[in-house]
């Protein structure tokens, strides 16, 4: 409850008024009990004074008519219950409100943190489980903030109210009946202890499954090509019956709170009944009236009960996106840096280190970019190519050394503009379920036709684009499956040429395609990369041979540096890369990154 209303402090007005409207239903209700009794008396015994209670409150009632008080006895009732009916209206209304604006503000941290994850960090994860939290999680909490705070505070008032009419009309009474209240707190709290943790296992239960889908629709054709797909059934069978026990068991504890709650209330109930019986020291009327005002009570007493399983669910949802909400952001966007101004001279990197799980993946790497120039970096899998690229568009930060953009720290340039120094094109073009025009339009927004034209001519995509059914606002359907691997990968050279990046990043860009495809991706290279700042990270060697540049990584560490010529001179690392690609290709091949 504490940390729904947390959530939701900045809506509180909300909350204020559909207080007020809990309030009229409280009111109304205790109402009800007390006209109860002298108005059931007053139809028996057909007197005025059978009003009771009522004509002792208004002694002016005491001198009407009976055939007045028949009309008026409907009139109070009907005037109570629209009353009543207004306050469920402004309370249903105020507080759907108040759980519709805390459940947005909460989408947007979460999606916010998820979008602040490193790739590292992002890669530990499963993604159904993430999808999981976003979903089943945060429509928990919803519903929580948008029924559960309701009955809480409803159902509080109406107990408080309806507690104050019976001990208003016999307090000895009271005291007997309401010491199933206290009693009922022991068992309903180790049920509720026992839910909740149940509930923990079975949500977390229900994220392994949904990440098992995930996977599965990701690995779909690796299943079904190893014949796995009775081995992933079996696995899968596994999780749904550990998340089952989980579910049941909470089920169990779920379903005994409001029979806990049922059978003490009607112990309670019955143990009025003979006390009041025998000893005679009650006035029918109030007997009434207090009977309906205890039946009133324990209604609400159970849906506290019963609403307090919502919370209990939300509780553990809440949980598990907190968790989400706690993970660090490796690097901070903090207030306050200056901008970057577009990249003119070096990109340096100083002694940088860097490791993944304790695992030294980067050990005092120096190298330097120039402006203008082709940078490859090469090397085997594993030489750290890739996590070098990684700290350059500041997804992770190094553990130790310097990185400086024309001479001044990137710790003191705010995290955007540094990144709007780069484009980056990877081996998997990073595409959307979205038209053509989308896609491109991620990279620079306010891009008007011609300046998309351009960019897809550049990246010799445009014919192709033109050859599509909508031509731009073509849909391309989830990551491009719709398009080839060469026409995926010019589009995501379009994009980031489209950028207006100074630098123009390519992580294994043509390692994926076939050789037509990867001669139409380097024929776009070659045309879009003279005058640009790039840096390529490649596998195979020779298309990188025409690099200003060329930087050998071998175990996190730089061993040589140099031009194609005169490291092959050296005989070298780079040499013996050189020899083992060309003796299986000849030695030499026509496709490779204009200087």
């Amino acid at each position: 409850m504490l940390k729904l209303l947390a959530l939701g402090r900045r809506h509180r007005s909300l909350l204020v008024v559909a207080f007020a409207c809990m309030g009229l239903v409280g009111l109304t209700t205790g109402a009800y009990a007390f006209l109860m009794g002298p108005a059931l008396r007053f139809l028996l015994t057909g007197g005025v004074e059978g009003l009771g209670l009522v004509s002792r409150l208004f002694p002016e009632i005491a001198t009407w008519p009976r055939e007045r008080v028949l009309v008026a006895l409907p009139v109070v009732v009907v005037i109570v219950g629209a009353i009543k009916g207004v306050g469920y209206l402004g309370q249903f209304y105020f507080v759907g409100l108040f759980g519709q604006q805390v459940v947005k503000d909460l989408r947007r941290q979460v999606f916010a943190r998820l979008l602040g994850l490193s790739p590292g960090q992002r890669a530990r994860l499963l993604s159904g489980d993430l999808l999981s939290r976003f979903t089943a999680d945060v429509a928990a909490v919803e519903q929580a903030a948008t029924w559960t705070v309701a009955s809480w505070l409803r159902d509080t008032l109406q107990i408080a109210i309806l507690a104050a009419v019976a001990v208003a009309l016999s307090w000895k009474l009271a005291l007997l009946t309401l010491t199933a209240v206290p009693i009922a707190v022991v068992p309903a709290s180790r049920l509720t202890r026992a839910l909740m943790a149940r509930t923990r296992e079975g949500q977390t239960a229900l994220g392994a499954l949904a990440g098992q889908v995930q996977e599965g629709l990701g690995a779909l054709r690796a299943i079904q090509a190893f014949n796995a797909e009775v081995a992933e059934a079996h696995r899968f069978e596994r999780r749904t019956a550990a998340a089952e026990v989980s579910l049941s068991r909470a089920a169990w504890a779920r379903a005994a709170v409001p029979g806990v709650m049922e059978i003490l209330a009607s112990i309670a109930i019955a143990g009025t009944l003979g006390w009041a019986a025998s000893s005679g020291a009650v006035e029918p009327e109030a007997l009434v009236s207090f009977l309906g005002a205890v039946i009133l009570l324990y209604q609400p007493a159970k849906d506290l009960g019963r609403v307090s399983q919502f919370a209990i669910t939300a509780g553990v949802a809440l949980e598990r996106l907190e968790a989400v909400l706690r993970l660090p952001v490796r690097v901070e966007s903090r207030p306050g840096l200056r901008d970057a101004p577009p990249l003119s001279k070096t990109i340096t990197l100083e002694q940088v280190a860097f490791s993944w799980d304790g695992r030294a993946a980067l050990d005092g790497v120096s190298v330097t970019f120039e402006a203008g120039k082709v940078t490859a970096l090469v090397g085997e899998s594993g030489s750290g190519k890739s996590t070098l690229a990684t700290l350059l568009l500041r997804f992770e930060q190094p553990s130790g050394g310097r990185y400086l953009l024309d001479g001044v720290d990137v710790e003191g340039l705010s995290l955007a503009s540094v990144r709007r120094q780069f484009a980056l094109v990877t081996q998997e073009p990073l595409l959307f379920s979205a038209s053509v025009r989308d896609n491109l339009l991620v990279a620079r927004p306010g891009a008007d036709p011609s300046e998309l034209e351009a960019a897809c001519r550049a990246a010799q995509a445009w014919d192709f684009i033109g050859a599509l059914p909508q031509q731009l606002d073509t849909p391309i359907g989830e990551r491009g499956v719709t398009l080839s691997g060469g026409q995926k990968q010019r589009l995501a050279l379009a994009r980031a040429l489209l950028s207006r990046a100074p630098v123009l990043i390519l992580d294994e860009a043509t390692s994926n395609l076939d050789p037509e495809s990867e001669r139409d991706v380097q024929a776009a290279l070659e045309r879009s990369l003279p005058g640009h700042t790039a840096i390529v990270i490649a596998h195979r060697l020779a298309s990188i041979r025409g690099a200003d540049h060329i930087v050998v990584l071998d175990r996190g560490r730089v061993v040589e540096q140099g031009s194609h010529d005169a490291l092959l001179a050296r005989e070298g690392a780079y040499a013996r890369l050189w020899r083992s690609q060309g003796a299986a290709r000849g030695g030499t091949s026509p496709q490779s990154i204009p200087c």
